[in-house]
């Protein structure tokens, strides 16, 4: 079988059981990408696609945090621009983006309008991860060092993988499904610090809906989508895929959601400035901020690149400014999300020891593993503090404790919702693997 027919296959056969064994990690990646979205919904960008998308019609699918209720692509859309609009959303190392701030808005959308269960709910999820690995084995690092959002590219076609679980289409149904995602696949790091970078995690949730609810209309897409001259690989790369490597795991092989794992963000920021940010905060209890002289750090190359915003004016290019994540941390400590918002941005001990802050990208040799970040902190007697990391807090190698996985959700929560429903909302979020349904959820998250 060809790779788009046998991911196809899988994702309309592998067992719920199978699923059903990794539901706890589900759950985790479900609660935080909830978490996100009401964290980001009263923001200006995921605000001013709503208005946008509300001249369409009223549909069956609620945004989240709102009593608005949309067609489900719409729905997606909006969702999945709050889901990423804080950079707070998990990360995903296979796909080299951010995976949950897609799946869940276009799960939650979908199934709303379909009243699926809350089991069905996290099945869906894990098929769709373990179609985002599969494809973002075939086109990365390659595709990411091109400039390509993959969160926005390979998302597309990962959330019509979990779209086409959800709805139960057949084997070619879903081969369908993916191959007309990869028709509308686009987005490109161009736009890192811009609104249309939070847009496109939006973009590709409804990307989702659209290419399975097509398919399972019967419109149809080239049978191989994935691999050959014109297809997603070789388009998105310049080169074909590693053989076998967009293959889905064999039956006794761990899923993705296992072997590769979520990584969860500590800090409200672009993932490029983490290691940096672990390493300044392990040195934060050994200097006072009026002793600094200068900090430095040395990153990988293609972190550094995302970092394209040394005076950042807005909340979102100082999530891709290193001078202002680093200056305010060495400041007052880890960073939330009020740090990027109003005038939080122009504290002027934060904006004078900016310009006293310098990265240095480091270059990754092929096939090596990615350099260590390091950071120095330069103080006024001489001293000189350093720091290593190699692995960010959050990741599943060094991951955050369950306590802090829930004091960060209430957090986020709780910019929206009250304590009783954000109580509610936690215990409906956890009792998925069990029951519920995404119209219940969704009412608490709404209104």
């Amino acid at each position: 079988m060809t790779a788009t027919e046998t991911l196809a296959t899988w994702v309309a056969t592998v067992p719920r059981t199978r699923t059903a064994a990794v539901a706890p990690l589900a759950t985790a990646g479900m609660r935080d990408a909830i978490g996100c979205i009401l964290a980001g919904a009263q923001e200006e960008t995921p605000r001013r696609v709503a208005a946008a998308v509300t001249r369409w019609g009223s549909g069956p699918s609620h945004v989240i945090g709102s009593g608005r209720a949309l067609p489900s692509p719409w729905a997606a859309l909006v969702n999945g621009t709050a889901a990423h609009v804080l950079d707070y959303d998990d990360t995903f190392g296979p796909l080299s983006g951010h995976a949950t701030a897609v799946l869940v808005p276009s799960i939650l959308a979908l199934g709303e309008e379909i009243a699926a269960d809350g089991p069905a709910l996290l099945d869906a999820l894990v098929v769709g991860l373990d179609v985002m690995a599969a494809v973002g084995r075939g086109v990365n690092p390659k595709h990411y060092a091109l400039g390509w959002h993959a969160t926005s590219t390979i998302g597309a076609i990962g959330a019509a993988g979990a779209c086409a679980r959800l709805m139960n289409l057949d084997a070619r149904g879903a081969q369908d499904a993916l191959s007309l995602a990869v028709s509308m696949a686009a987005g490109t790091r161009m736009q890192l610090g811009a609104p249309a970078k939070s847009l496109h995690a939006g973009l590709a949730a409804k990307a989702g809906i659209l290419a399975a609810t097509l398919a399972a209309e019967g419109v149809g897409g080239a049978a191989e989508a994935l691999e050959g001259q014109w297809r997603f690989v070789e388009m998105f790369t310049g080169r074909p895929a590693p053989e076998g490597v967009m293959a889905p795991p064999a039956d006794d092989a761990p899923l993705a959601i296992e072997s590769d794992g979520l990584a969860f963000k500590a800090y409200p920021t672009c993932a490029a400035t983490h290691l940096s940010l672990d390493a300044l905060l392990a040195l934060r209890p050994h200097f006072a901020p009026e002793e600094v002289t200068a900090i430095e750090t040395d990153l990988p190359l293609v972190l550094r690149r995302n970092l394209m915003h040394p005076d950042p004016r807005t909340g979102m290019e100082a999530r891709f400014s290193m001078e202002y994540c680093l200056a305010a941390a060495a400041t007052q400590g880890a960073l939330g999300p009020a740090d990027f918002e109003g005038a939080a941005l122009v504290r002027p001990p934060v904006r004078a020891l900016m310009p006293r802050i310098a990265m240095q990208g480091l270059p990754e040799p092929d096939g090596a593993p990615p350099p260590a970040t390091t950071v120095r902190v330069r103080l006024a007697d001489g001293r000189v503090l350093t720091e290593t990391r190699t692995i960010r807090r959050g990741s599943p190698d060094n991951p955050m404790s369950e306590a802090e996985l829930v004091a960060k959700f209430r957090d986020c929560a709780s910019r929206l919702l009250p304590p009783e429903r954000v109580a509610a909302a936690e215990a409906a979020i956890a009792g998925l693997a069990s029951g519920g349904s995404a119209r219940d959820l969704v009412a608490l998250l709404s209104g």
